[in-house]
């Protein structure tokens, strides 16, 4: 090295040195400026600032920080892309925020959401279509970078920045500074929508909870349907919700209860529409699945459809439909949500029909009732009262006679005391078809105990109960008593004979060995003790047989029940 060269050597370096320190500054600076922009809307974020002032935030601190001339954030709707915020250094300049755009070609968005990954654009030939340089021609934009908007994992959005400069692109990796932003906006995207589904939640369960409430409060079914489909529509922004069912004519179904917006008359009730196969509402009724599809009918014309199944008593009844103008698409997962109305619209026609059920079952029982003392009094009139009457035209006859003829008088008295016994004999036939007051405050043996009081012949009583049956078998109790009752009326007739014994139990008593078995449980009967009866059918050999002998006479075996 020369001698001038080693004189210039230190002069050099200190240019150097003073070259790497201006350019450490300048980053130190900007790095300073970047996190303190990231401060400012990480704060907004950790305030819950709504959305709209949110993005007008980061748009003016990207811009601003990146030294560009214009910013935007845009979402992404498959097809389409719409500016929902935007900002321009020049105040004058009309903004795009509400625009929509057509999402293609090779424009900075289209690289962004293709990839999820930050992009950059530093001139028009860059661009690889035709359609992104009108789109830039469009917008007189000659370098822009953009990050992804990325929510629950998948493409939300974009936020971009482009400057309108020619020859004056961004400095390398300020498309990955900028995806800093894009995060924290993100971040307040999921937090607002977050928020939003907490609070519509809310609202349904709300809606849910009124409409319970009426249900449960037994309303009549025009009001519950009324309030259904008026919430359903309220919570979904439907313009109109029918109830509808199918009649049985193909492709047509008729309108059971209907709400709307305001916007259209309501359908009114037993009104039909013919919507075409193969969308929502002929879908559920048809496979008993909430489903959504666009619809056209010719009453209605062309709509969009959710609808969920009104099932009662696992029977689908109908469906429950919200309608909204085609073209305005109902969010995902509304037609399943809608079903837990149409339940509570099931829950009150069930309890309808239920309540219907039970006022038929009441106006039957009245009717038997009616019939039952038609015929008690038809009865009365009939026998007993007849032969009453008959009775005191006899005896008034006889007094009438008394002094004259006493002959006669005994026969008329004879014959008066005949009827009473007749009367009295079918008063009696008719009682025992009615409920007894004894079984009911003393029991069975108490009852029977009487009814064997009241025969003509002697009959032992055998209470094997040890203490008084359970409120469960009355009815059987008073099935064995209208036994007993039979029993001792055949033995009044002279159809049995001996000397019965009444077992409360209803068991068939028998004699073995000495001891006395219980058989099987049977209805209540005479069974007498002693040696095994034959088979109905077969004949006893001569020296088994017994003489004849009346049975009216009172002699014969014993019996027991």
């Amino acid at each position: 090295m020369c001698r001038r060269e080693q004189a210039w050597r230190p002069l050099y370096d200190g240019c150097m040195d003073a070259t790497e320190h201006e350019h450490r500054s300048e980053e130190l600076r900007r790095l300073v400026e970047e996190q303190t922009a990231l401060r400012r809307v990480a704060t907004l974020v950790a305030e819950g600032t709504g959305e709209i002032d949110l993005i007008a935030a980061v748009t003016s601190e990207v811009a601003q920080l990146f030294e560009a001339q214009t910013a935007n954030t845009m979402r992404w709707e498959g097809d389409t892309i719409r500016v929902i915020g935007d900002w321009y250094e020049e105040e004058t300049q009309t903004g795009y925020t509400g625009r929509v755009f057509t999402f293609g070609g090779d424009t900075i968005t289209a690289r962004i959401v293709n990839s999820a990954t930050p992009a950059r654009i530093d001139s028009l030939e860059d661009l690889g279509t035709d359609f992104a340089r009108e789109r830039w021609s469009e917008l007189g934009i000659h370098a822009s970078i953009g990050a992804p908007i990325i929510v629950d994992g998948s493409v939300w959005g974009v936020i971009t920045t482009s400057r309108t400069s020619p020859d004056d692109p961004f400095p390398l990796g300020a498309e990955h500074r900028l995806g800093d932003f894009a995060a924290l906006v993100a971040q307040a995207i999921a937090n607002a929508d977050a928020h939003r589904q907490l609070a519509a939640l809310a609202e349904e369960q709300a809606a849910l909870r009124r409409i319970a409430t009426l249900v449960a409060a037994g309303r009549p079914q025009p009001e519950v349907l009324e309030a259904v489909t008026r919430e359903a529509g309220q919570l979904f922004g439907a313009q109109a919700v029918n109830l509808v069912k199918w009649e049985g004519v193909p492709d047509e179904v008729v309108v059971v209860a209907g709400w709307s917006d305001g916007t259209e008359p309501v359908v009114p009730p037993g009104a039909s529409y013919h919507p075409d196969p193969g969308t929502a509402t002929l879908t559920v009724l048809e496979t008993g699945l909430p489903a959504r599809t666009d619809e056209s009918s010719p009453e209605l014309g062309e709509r969009h459809v959710i609808a969920a199944p009104v099932i009662v008593n696992a029977r689908l009844l109908g469906a429950l439909t919200a309608l909204r103008p085609g073209g305005e698409a109902f969010p995902v997962g509304s037609e399943t949500r809608l079903r837990s109305f149409s339940d509570l619209a099931a829950q009150s026609i069930a309890n309808e029909q239920a309540h219907e059920e039970m006022r038929a079952s009441r106006a039957r029982i009245v009717r038997a009732a009616d019939q039952a003392r038609e015929k008690l009094e038809r009865n009365l009139h009939d026998g007993a009262q007849q032969r009453l009457v008959a009775v005191s035209i006899s005896l008034r006859l006889a007094l009438s006679k008394l002094g004259e003829a006493p002959e006669d008088v005994r026969a008329l008295l004879a014959g008066a005391a005949e009827e009473l016994t007749q009367a009295m004999d079918e008063l009696r036939e008719l009682a025992r078809g009615i409920h007894p007051s004894i079984l009911t405050e003393r029991g069975l043996g108490p009852a029977i105990t009487v009814l064997a009081s009241r025969a003509p012949i002697d009959v032992a009583v055998e209470n094997e109960l040890e203490e008084r049956p359970a409120a469960a078998h009355r009815s059987r109790r008073v099935l064995r008593r209208v036994g007993v009752a039979h029993e001792r009326r055949q033995v009044r007739r002279g159809l049995t004979g001996g000397r019965p014994r009444v077992s409360p139990r209803g068991h068939r008593l028998r004699r073995g060995r000495g001891r006395r078995h219980r058989r099987r449980r049977c209805r209540p009967r005479l069974w007498p003790p002693g040696p095994r009866r034959p088979r109905r059918g077969a004949r006893r050999p001569p020296w088994r047989r017994e003489p004849d002998v009346p049975r009216n006479e009172g002699v014969g075996r014993d019996s027991a029940l």
